[in-house]
């Protein structure tokens, strides 16, 4: 029960800290950013230390890898947040009611603040889904999100090994989805804040315990089995539950397993698991790495599931920075 308590105070805290913080700086991003959100960050990477549910123990190069990764991720961030306004200055907000193909009063503005908020964070979610779906299920989109796929247990820390353009893409399509709605600039502020407090808690490596909350947030104890290297298992595409309950793609097992027997990739033979500069060039070097994993074994594009593993166990080959930099097969 404690641990419940616990777990549930940290969550509605958090969320609440951040309602809080974008009010009394007036909506300012940047500086909720400074002075709530990048020490929530920091607060939730030592809580991994605190109360792990993991052991913290680092493989060769991942700190680094990890570290570059996050140095990227702020870059990128920033240049997203020019792309995002570039678009949506381009184009326009709301470009059904600035056309006249709706009226104006229908745009989402007009509604109260709260119920903005609400609009604004379940287009993005759902928005989030589709995009986090596709880079899961089509071929060209994998091969850069296979690189956020390639760690091997979860952490606030990994959490920004992603590919550039896999970041920016599918940041930038829901955030334009959402605009056309017709929600305020602020109210689009307030629900980025919550949900990039709920997607850190996602990724923390602490023993939280949220009972039935994980049906409706997607929080560290469902986001592991998203990780699993078992193409069955490797579901939960949201943040919000609900879209994962509506299409079937809802993965929770509450008694007896924690976690994936393993988390990563499922075939990781000539992939730079923990190379920054080799994950950069995947989508360039994937043909090439595809037909090396199949030289090395046949049975090399076929996907274990929690029932049916591969059979033919396939034995992770180290990359270095001398060697050639390969990508992974599509899957996890």
């Amino acid at each position: 029960m404690f641990k419940i308590l616990a777990s549930w105070g940290f969550l509605f805290g958090a969320v609440a800290g951040g309602i809080i913080s974008v009010l009394a700086f007036d909506f300012d991003a940047g500086k909720v950013a400074t002075y709530y959100l990048i020490p929530y960050y920091l607060l939730c990477t030592a809580l991994q230390y605190v109360w792990p549910e993991q052991a913290n123990q680092f493989e060769k190069n991942e700190v680094f890898t990890d570290a570059l990764n996050n140095g990227a991720m702020f870059a990128v961030s920033g240049l997203q947040n020019v792309l995002t306004h570039a678009l949506i200055a381009a184009t326009g907000s709301g470009l059904l009611f600035h056309y006249g193909i709706l009226g104006e009063h229908l745009a989402a503005r007009h509604l109260p603040f709260a119920a903005q908020v609400a609009i604004s964070y379940l287009v993005f979610d759902f928005m989030f889904y589709v995009t986090h779906r596709m880079a899961h299920e089509v071929d060209f989109f994998w091969r850069m999100h296979s690189v956020h796929h390639s760690a091997h247990r979860l952490s606030v820390v990994n959490a920004s090994r992603t590919h550039p353009v896999d970041l920016i893409w599918r940041r930038i399509v829901p955030a334009f989805v959402v605009f056309q709605t017709g929600v305020s600039q602020e109210a689009f502020i307030m629900s980025g804040v919550i949900g990039s407090i709920l997607a850190t808690i996602t990724h923390m490596n602490v023993d939280f315990k949220f009972g039935v909350l994980n049906y409706v947030i997607g929080t560290n104890e469902v986001h592991r089995w998203h990780h699993s290297d078992k193409i069955d298992e490797a579901k939960n595409f949201s943040v919000f539950m609900l879209w994962d309950h509506l299409f079937g793609t809802f993965v929770y097992k509450p008694r007896g397993q924690k976690r994936p027997a393993k988390m990563g990739l499922f075939n990781e033979n000539h992939y730079p698991v923990h190379h920054f500069f080799g994950q950069l060039f995947v989508p360039l070097t994937w043909k090439r790495m595809k037909a090396r994993q199949l030289a090395d074994d046949p049975l090399a594009h076929i996907p274990p599931t929690s029932t049916n593993p591969r059979p033919t166990a396939t034995v992770a080959t180290p990359v270095t920075p001398a060697q050639d930099n390969a990508g992974d097969s599509v899957t996890a």
